[in-house]
């Protein structure tokens, strides 16, 4: 049988076509490969950009990405972003802007419209780089090389070659996000390294006091901080603090306080506190603390058992409770200034109490205080009073575990974020 020459021309050209949307769609396949298997951006983009030029025969093009709910330009090629901008299309919103929040493919021919450079602008088309779930930019493609029309064509080949690019971009977010938390982790594993040195494990026996203390971390390693330190079998030093940021920072910040107050007590064992408050306040914001942002807040005590007497000095930390055993009081122990690491110089007060038998004291730090209920209402100070009161015939360190039992059922039904990490310390005279 004899195929008319027409036919057979009309024959040809499917098969050309044929092969050549087949060779094409290998090309696609390939570029797909390509752009799913970086992980950077930036890369992605610059490729894409060359791939979707040469596909659909683009002069000019910029790429523009989600940023804040606004696209910002990633990728231009003899595209400004003025220009973009300036292609003000529907509902008071340039096209670029306009395919965004649609999410669907726009194409504009036979223009014949100059930019501010006297470009010549014949077609457009803008299209959505976009997953099942969300919009994450767009691609916009700016004339046709010898002037032809875009084409529904030219739409396809786009789409599918940007649903490629935004697996791409979802990938790559992906990845930013695993390493980021990695990151976190191993910060959150150093400072909890770097607190655990701090801390003491065993606090040394007082003749004369009994001692109780328990530190609760939330989720976020915190900047807590507490020691008591021996200086003879009747005197000792009680410090507690916190830090006002979190992480390795705080715990940084916290390990180079912990050591100054150590060592100032070593070298002048009856130092007092107000001058203890002071030295510490002044290396820390002339040598440490270099960010505004940053402060420590500290409370400290010295206990002298033989003399039965009792200084302190409050550097901006929450005012440490005193139980007076004889008129069954609470007297709040506020003397002192501000907090440590900011004003250099600063010349705190101390403040004396006389110390009895069966006297107690109760420090805390903010996260106690600061530890939410469901509707949002904090433990607060006058809680923190009212535990000290009801459970004062506990000893320190049952007292301790009984206060996180009172938060405990304070923070019932409330979420993880509403209680930071706390410490409870308290002494009891013998």
């Amino acid at each position: 049988m004899v195929i008319p020459i027409e036919q057979q021309e009309k024959l040809d050209e499917l098969e050309e076509r044929l092969e050549a949307t087949q060779a094409e769609l290998r090309d696609l396949a390939t570029m797909g490969a390509v752009i799913t298997s970086i992980h950077e951006i930036n890369a992605v983009l610059s490729v894409v950009m060359d791939m979707a030029i040469r596909l659909v025969n683009g002069e000019v093009g910029l790429i523009a990405l989600e940023d804040n709910d606004d696209l910002k330009v990633e990728i231009s090629w003899g595209v400004s972003e003025e220009f973009a901008k300036s292609l003000m299309y529907l509902d008071d919103k340039d096209l670029p802007t306009y395919c965004f929040r649609i999410r669907e493919t726009i194409i504009l021919n036979e223009l014949s419209m100059k930019d501010s450079s006297g470009l010549l602008i014949d077609s457009i088309i803008c299209v959505p780089i976009q997953t099942s779930e969300k919009c994450l930019g767009v691609m916009l493609i700016v004339n046709k090389s010898g002037g032809e029309n875009f084409s529904d064509r030219d739409k396809e080949i786009l789409q599918m070659l940007l649903s490629f690019v935004a697996v791409a971009i979802d990938n790559s977010i992906l990845m930013k996000e695993k390493l980021n938390k990695q990151k976190i982790d191993q910060e959150m594993a150093i400072a909890k390294q770097i607190q655990s040195t701090i801390l003491p494990q065993d606090i040394d026996s007082i003749t004369g006091a009994d001692v109780g203390v328990v530190y609760y971390p939330a989720r976020e390693v915190g900047g807590d901080f507490y020691d008591i330190v021996k200086i003879s079998e009747s005197r000792f030093v009680v410090v507690i603090g916190d830090v006002s940021n979190k992480g390795v920072p705080a715990a940084l910040v916290m390990s180079a306080a912990a050591g100054i107050i150590k060592s100032l007590i070593k070298i002048n064992p009856q130092i007092s506190m107000s001058q203890l408050a002071g030295s510490v306040n002044d290396l820390m914001a002339t040598e440490i603390i270099k960010d505004r942002e940053m402060f420590i807040t500290l409370w400290f005590c010295a206990c002298d058992l033989e003399k039965k007497t009792l200084s302190y000095c409050n550097s901006g930390h929450m005012p440490g409770l005193l139980w007076d055993s004889q008129d069954r009081t609470i007297q709040e122990l506020a003397e002192g200034g501000p907090i440590i690491g900011q004003f250099a110089g600063f010349e705190f007060k101390q403040g004396e109490r006389k110390l009895n038998s069966g006297d107690r004291l109760f420090l805390f730090t903010d996260g106690l205080t600061e530890a939410q209920d469901s509707d949002n209402n904090l433990f607060g100070r006058e809680r923190a009073e009212q535990v000290f009161s009801v459970e004062i015939g506990l000893p320190p360190k049952e007292f301790c575990l009984k206060v996180k039992e009172w938060v405990d059922r304070f923070t019932e039904g409330a979420g993880e974020d509403t209680h930071d990490d706390f410490t409870i310390l308290q002494v009891k005279v013998d």
